[in-house]
């Protein structure tokens, strides 16, 4: 027997924030709806304050963020030609103008748009509701004020480790009004943004201002000062209140087969940050990269570049060695792995994935560039042993594989036995994982790791199992996206917080519901599609070419008006409708149903709310019921209603701190 009832759920404050599925996606709670609104309205300024308010890495975000906020995006889910908005390009358009690489533009200085104030009726200064946002409790506005309250304590805080996570820390502590200092092995900030993703994917340059933005808080930072030698963990809780680890994953994982220890097997980690560094690294003409993910496909690119380099291309290189000590130290080692290239002459790059082209766990954008280069992709395809002569590597013997997932949807691949092949090759390098290198724990034995060698953290505090060390980033959860590093960052940070303050900080949430008469959508909208940002000719993508140029304003103006507006809701007046069935008639998407109480089913709070409702007398009583998944914000039937029992009001929340 089946129950044909409708499944009812009467929605809260959770309801409507999850509604906004960029926002909730996004690790930071970043307003995306509203920053791309604001492109699409020709309000860039406002754009860039709400897009960099819970991210203070929006610049390097805007260029190579994973993008969960496209993959959760409604409108890639409402029709099957309808594609998510171009979330993450749009970013670099507002931080290409109003961040801190903005100070490159002619005449534009980087502080351009300063803080201003958000009006106590929730807009931006001088533009009206549109503008409504919402922010996280992370947001530089909340941490400054937290940071001007009577009575607390200044602390003295090291971080190990400048990279995404470290980074995030002392920008939210600098802001907090602690003293940071900020302890990197490396000569270089960044972390594995820096070592770790291919020049050819992220502006060195922009990625420079960006960080001294941070620094220029307050924080003081010592390069080239590994902890675990001359200064060990033990010093620096001993001359600080707190400690974060932000580590990283530096180090890359070895394959468990035959011949893996042979001259010529390179990890991705390792091909990478030599690359980034300008090293010299031996190749040979044909490269085969085990693996799938995104690493691997840094890895196969980087190392079809490292032999794309026509006669032109090189005297160009010549000529710039001329200028070189006039570059940036990111351009100067961009032009050392140039260099290298010219007689390291790779040729031939393929890629082999135990994944089928369906679960390959690489961003499609990189698979579409990566084939679009010259990269050939073998799925389904596991690497068996590889093959060597004189102790170097001759080739890589490969096997089919049946499937890579159990029934569980557990990593367990199995092989298809009697397929083996040989596939020759001068290289092998494996993007199979990273761990983390633990020496600068230094055995201090209060420090708890996990099975997986990873330090084990109260993941709402970021706090270790010594009260006084925080962790956050790869070296806490293992390999995940740059703006999960933020998220982190911004945990530990407030957990130091608390710690120093020897107080908890509890987050309440406001909301408000803003009627808009006048919302409409865009002219066209519903036929404008995605476009991929401007690249560069495949023929031009050399080792020191960033491949992705990026929209215009025109173009990103039409991108942002793309947008559903997911945080604008129709809000129904029982009192007032006359169940005419006109907005059900109206709405092109099949959202709106009008059906008897009986036909409904639902928790016990749908049976509250019916109950307060209709009492005893049910038969006969009707509800509208909306199905939020399919409706698109268009404001038809609030136009076609004659008793305006419709509204279109906006929804907005805003998380605020305190102490207990």
């Amino acid at each position: 027997m089946t129950d044909d009832r409708y499944s009812v759920v009467i929605p809260d404050t959770d309801y409507f924030r999850k509604m906004i599925k960029c926002q909730a996606a996004c690790p930071v709670l970043t307003d995306a709806r509203a920053y791309v609104t604001a492109i699409a309205r020709g309000d860039l300024a406002d754009g860039y304050r709400i897009a960099h308010d819970p991210n203070p890495l929006s610049t390097i975000c805007g260029r190579i963020c994973g993008a969960p906020c496209e993959t959760a995006c409604r409108r890639g889910d409402v029709g099957p030609d309808w594609q998510p908005i171009a979330i993450r390009p749009l970013k670099r358009v507002l931080t290409e103008r109003y961040g801190p690489e903005a100070s490159r533009l002619p005449g534009q200085a980087a502080a351009a748009i300063p803080d201003q104030p958000v009006a106590a009726d929730g807009t931006l200064p001088g533009t009206g509701t549109s503008a409504l946002y919402s922010p996280a409790r992370w947001s530089s506005e909340q941490l400054r004020s937290l940071g001007t309250m009577p009575g607390r304590k200044r602390g003295r805080v090291a971080i190990i480790g400048a990279g995404p996570a470290g980074l995030t820390v002392a920008h939210d502590l600098a802001l907090l009004g602690h003293e940071v200092t900020i302890y990197e092995a490396g000569s270089r900030t960044g972390g594995m943004v820096r070592y770790g993703v291919p020049v050819y994917r992220i502006d060195q340059e922009a990625m420079n201002l960006e960080i001294q933005s941070i620094l220029d808080l307050g924080a003081t930072i010592r390069f080239n000062t590994p902890i675990g030698k001359d200064i060990t963990l033990a010093d620096l809780r001993r001359d600080h209140d707190a400690v974060f680890l932000g580590l990283g994953l530096m180090q890359g994982r070895k394959l468990n087969v035959e011949g893996a220890n042979l001259d010529g097997v390179i990890t991705a980690v390792d091909l990478l940050l030599n690359y980034n560094l300008g090293y010299k690294v031996q190749l040979g003409k044909r490269v085969l990269v085990v693996g799938g993910g995104d690493v691997a496909m840094d890895a196969a690119r980087t190392a079809l570049r490292l032999g794309r380099l026509s006669d032109d291309m090189k005297e160009s290189l010549r000529q710039t060695e001329a200028r070189a000590d006039e570059e940036s130290d990111a351009v100067h080692a961009a032009l050392d792995v140039a260099r290298t290239a010219l007689r390291l002459g790779v040729s031939d790059v393929k890629m082999i994935s135990l994944e089928s082209w369906e679960e390959l766990p690489a961003s499609k954008f990189e698979v579409e560039e990566a084939l679009e280069e010259g990269i050939t992709i073998h799925p389904r395809i596991g690497p068996n042993r590889i093959i060597g002569q004189g102790g170097k590597v001759t080739g890589l013997e490969v096997i089919e594989v049946a499937s890579v997932f159990d029934e569980n949807r557990r990593f367990n691949p199995k092989f298809k036995p009697g397929t083996e092949q040989v596939w020759a090759c001068d290289s092998v390098i494996l993007a199979i994982g990273q761990s983390a290198d633990l020496a600068a724990l230094g055995g201090a034995d209060d420090v708890r790791l996990s099975p997986r060698g990873l330090v084990e953290i109260n993941q709402a505090t970021g706090q270790t199992s010594a009260p006084d060390v925080f962790a956050g980033g790869d070296v806490a959860y293992g390999p995940r996206l740059i703006i999960n590093a933020v998220r982190d960052g911004h945990l530990a940070a407030l957990g130091i917080e608390q710690h120093i303050q020897g107080r908890a900080l509890d987050t309440a949430v406001a909301t408000e519901w803003t009627e808009l008469p006048e919302h409409t959508m865009h002219p066209g909208w519903t036929k404008q599609s995605r476009i991929k940002p401007q690249s560069l000719p495949v023929e031009r993508r050399t080792g020191i070419s960033v491949v992705e140029l990026g929209y215009t304003v025109d173009e990103a103006t039409v991108q942002g008006q793309r947008c559903l507006e997911c945080s604008v809701n129709t809000v129904f007046d029982g009192t007032k409708c006359i169940l005419c069935n006109a907005c059900v008639d109206v709405c092109p998407w099949n959202c709106l149903k009008i059906v008897s109480l009986d036909d409904m089913r639902g928790d016990a709070t749908l049976i509250a709310v019916v109950d307060s409702l209709a009492g005893d007398v049910r038969q006969g009583v009707a509800a509208m019921l909306k199905d939020d998944e399919a409706c698109t914000r268009c404001a038809l039937c609030a136009d076609r209603c004659p008793t305006n029992a419709i509204t279109m009001e906006a929804f907005r929340f805003k998380e605020t701190l305190a102490y207990r």
